[in-house]
């Protein structure tokens, strides 16, 4: 089984620079052209905008436990809505309970409503996503999850919620954690939608 011992260590600091994170404007990497098919084709939960409806698409790393991936799932809500399209690769790596909740997700007959149900159902004060993990998960699935996670460190990631999106130019960048609500817009080539929820206004 692979074991990312690093990113454990770098996503706990990703999530303890989170609020300070808010009260400054991202500031990207950005991706050569060649790394576009490494997470274009990783295997994701795909949610929000689908066919002629989409309007803009980004790619996010996450793992089922990373509380500041579920901010960022909240934040992008409103987005979805207004032709976002989010493919989400998971990972397992944060917690004991983290690969089996990422197989969940892989394995479901409907990804997106697991992911909702993980999400809507998460425990901000255990930090635990709103799932029971797999007992036992396919091989392949192990692989896939396997695959996310050697992308994401081949990509010179360290933390999550890693968010890639077009910059202006048609150029693919990367922020790592949740940037400030203000920014969204610009990032995601969309109008500026309303974030209502209380746990997100510490983002603004």
């Amino acid at each position: 089984m692979f074991k990312p011992a690093r990113l454990v260590v770098a996503s706990v600091a990703v999530m303890l620079s989170g609020f300070a994170m808010a009260a400054d404007q991202p500031a990207p990497s950005y991706l050569p052209a060649s790394a576009a098919t490494s997470f274009v084709n990783a295997p994701a939960i795909v949610e929000g905008a689908s066919g002629k409806d989409v309007k803009s698409m980004v790619y996010v790393f996450m793992d089922p436990n990373c509380i500041f991936c579920h901010y960022a799932w909240k934040a992008l809500q409103p987005y979805e809505a207004a032709g976002l399209q989010v493919h989400w690769i998971p990972m397992g790596f944060l917690k004991p309970d983290s690969p089996g909740k990422a197989a969940a997700l892989l394995e479901a007959q409907n990804g997106p409503a697991l992911l909702r149900e993980l999400e809507t159902k998460f425990n901000e004060k255990e930090e635990s996503g709103g799932i029971a993990p797999l007992a036992k998960m396919e091989p392949a699935t192990q692989t896939k999850l396997n695959g996310n996670i050697k992308t994401f460190q081949n990509l010179g990631f360290d933390g999550t919620p890693t968010i890639i999106y077009k910059a202006s130019g048609g150029r693919w960048a990367d922020i790592s954690g949740l940037p400030p609500l203000s920014s969204l817009p610009g990032m995601l080539n969309l109008p500026e939608q309303p974030v209502t929820d209380p746990s997100l206004q510490r983002f603004r």
